[in-house]
């Protein structure tokens, strides 16, 4: 039995991922109906959204106590979003909460090498919720629903 047969007989969905200019996963996903880029980062705890993003949409955000970082920041103003609904690919993945922080810095590093905005991090609290698997022959994601 294939990888791809026993991931859909046990309830996995797929997810069509493409590479970046630098071989990082990346997909289609949404923000309240929006279209946004979504990098898949499995060294990132959380799932994040940009907050120039979040603020443009007008998404209500309440600001956190707490600081993030990481992707060369060390201390970025974390911000909840309330009520919004994201998506990536054809599911809505399960998450603590809808966090926002400034991805400046990541897009500016990443213009430097020629690649497009990101506007959303997939992180390992999706990923773990939906024991997630990643395979490279493929170039695709496949979250557990």
């Amino acid at each position: 039995m294939s990888l791809v047969a026993f991931l859909n007989q046990n309830g996995y969905t797929q997810i069509p991922l493409s590479k970046n200019g630098v071989g990082h996963f990346q997909t289609k996903g949404s923000l309240n109906g929006r279209p946004i880029s979504v990098l898949i980062d499995t060294g990132a705890s959380s799932t994040v959204f940009n907050f120039n993003l979040a603020r443009e949409m007008n998404l209500p955000m309440t600001k956190l106590s707490m600081f993030g970082g990481g992707a060369g920041a060390a201390k970025l103003e974390i911000h909840q979003i309330q009520d919004a609904r994201f998506v990536v690919g054809n599911v809505a993945p399960q998450i603590r909460a809808l966090l926002a922080i400034d991805l400046t810095h990541v897009n500016q590093a990443g213009a430097l090498k020629g690649l497009l905005p990101i506007d959303a991090v997939l992180g390992a609290d999706a990923l773990e919720t939906h024991a997630a698997v990643i395979d490279y022959g493929s170039s695709s994601l496949y979250l557990k629903i």
